[in-house]
């Protein structure tokens, strides 16, 4: 057999097609015993596949060209599929087969990204330090210390409790009140 013709970016390497398609039995009776032109013949298939799905090529060429994981994986469920159909020498496939299944789910996926209801691109999830606290219960301005029985102690700046002003004072500047702490 010839080199393959085809070109393109590849978004999965042949080895890492062999291992898939290898399984637990070394590969016998497997696709996995197709050589690396047909392999890569299978690649290049899924790869521009993938291409045209998310309207992209990433050739990793500069930061944001760089392919997101999940190419690699999409494009490893369609290689199967067409090692498999490669493999069978025009025998039929069956629809549970797992390569068909793969393909399926990974068509599924780029029509998805196709129709813009998935995002290829993952974000790091934001911190709970990232948000800026927003007060939602707030006492109306209304209300004044005299209200509350409260007041704030000039010398610290803490809220300390405080008597009605109608009543003598239980704490205060000197005299050993309770502070309040919460």
């Amino acid at each position: 057999m010839t080199t393959p013709v085809a070109s393109g970016t590849l978004y999965a390497s042949v080895a890492d097609l062999r291992n898939v398609l290898s399984g637990t039995d070394s590969g016998t009776g497997t696709a996995a015993q197709l050589t690396d032109d047909q392999l890569t013949l299978a690649l290049y298939s899924s790869s521009n596949r993938v291409s045209v799905f998310t309207g992209n090529v990433y050739d990793s060429s500069v930061p944001e060209a760089v392919p997101p994981p999940i190419l690699h994986d999409l494009t490893l469920d369609l290689a199967v599929f067409w090692a498999w159909k490669t493999y069978l020498k025009g025998k039929a496939m069956p629809p549970d087969h797992p390569a068909f299944i793969a393909y399926a789910n990974a068509n599924a996926i780029l029509e998805d990204v196709r129709d813009g209801k998935i995002t290829l691109g993952v974000g790091v999830a934001p911190g709970v330090g990232d948000e800026v606290g927003t007060v939602i219960n707030r006492i109306p301005p209304v209300f004044t210390g005299h209200d509350s029985n409260t007041r704030i102690d000039p010398m610290t700046g803490v809220l300390e409790a405080d008597s009605p002003f109608w009543t003598p004072r239980t704490g205060g500047l000197f005299d050993g009140g309770a502070i309040y702490q919460g």
